[in-house]
């Protein structure tokens, strides 16, 4: 049960006049909030409330005004980090000139710790973006095994997940090549963080009918029942550490394709994101 305290509207209400507020709460059983818009219309005798749920409608708004900022600041914020990247590159050549000894160790460490750190904040920036921006599509024909292996290239790993690409080296497909591998970037980061302890990451291509299938499976943590239709809704997250849009970012960008995705997980076994895309001569 839940009380609320009206005195604040009790002027209006005296007068006769409507009045509305949103109210937040916290769901008990799950310890999630909710935004609920209360409007309240006095009559003669008695008072009429009416409580609408606006948590997605506000979500929307509120991930409309990250979007909107994110696109002014993307560009500032990129500029310094491209200059850290930069300067990290300068002193890893310069490393190798230097006499081994744990001063250097412990240099290589937090030049590692540094560009994981730019790396992450250089996600969340594009992430921001792309899930907000209006997406004008490019396309061109490429590898999909060459492009898939540049990908992995630039994505870090910090576990022990063994990484393996089972498609044809003669594969090539029709598609823009920027959106590819900012969805296969998010799904491979995805997979990886859910095997903390290491595991196996496998990523397949090939053609079906009319269609390009591209799929990302790993032998993770899985997904929880209660989590599973609220998959790809932005703000999600099971981690300690992030924002949660990446999988939302990755089904808008699948869908400006005319593409689908669509996953099976199990609890403990893995998950399993397969990637449907028409084929395009």
């Amino acid at each position: 049960m839940m009380t609320v305290d009206i005195t604040p509207y009790l002027t209006q209400l005296q007068r006769k006049q409507r009045t509305r507020f949103m109210m937040n709460v916290v769901s008990r059983e799950t310890q999630k909030p909710s935004i609920f818009e209360v409007s309240m219309y006095p009559s003669e005798q008695v008072i009429i409330i009416v409580v609408e749920d606006k948590t997605e409608e506000e979500q929307t708004k509120r991930l409309s005004a990250i979007g909107a900022t994110a696109g002014m600041v993307g560009h500032d914020i990129r500029n310094p980090l491209q200059a850290i990247v930069g300067d990290i590159y300068l002193l890893k050549e310069y490393l190798p000139s230097m006499p081994e000894s744990e001063t250097k160790k412990e240099f290589i460490e937090s030049l590692d710790n540094i560009e994981t750190n730019v790396n992450y904040i250089s996600k969340i920036v594009a992430d921001l973006q792309d899930y907000s921006r209006t997406i004008n599509l490019e396309y061109s024909s490429f590898n999909l095994k060459e492009w898939i292996t540049n990908v992995l290239q630039s994505v870090s790993r910090q576990n022990n997940a063994a990484i393996s690409v089972n498609i044809d080296p003669s594969f090539t497909i029709t598609s823009d090549r920027a959106i590819i591998r900012r969805v296969l970037t998010n799904l491979i980061i995805n997979g990886i963080q859910t095997m903390p302890t290491g595991g196996k990451l496998t990523l397949s291509g090939y053609r079906k009918d009319n269609n390009v299938l591209i799929i990302v499976e790993d032998t993770g943590i899985g997904i929880p029942e209660d989590i599973k239709p609220k998959l790809f809704s932005p703000m999600l997250t099971t981690k300690a550490k992030g924002q949660g849009l990446g999988l939302a970012v990755v089904k808008r960008l699948v869908e400006a394709l005319k593409g689908n995705i669509e996953f099976e997980s199990q609890v403990g076994k893995g998950t399993k994101f397969s990637i449907t895309l028409p084929c395009k001569r």
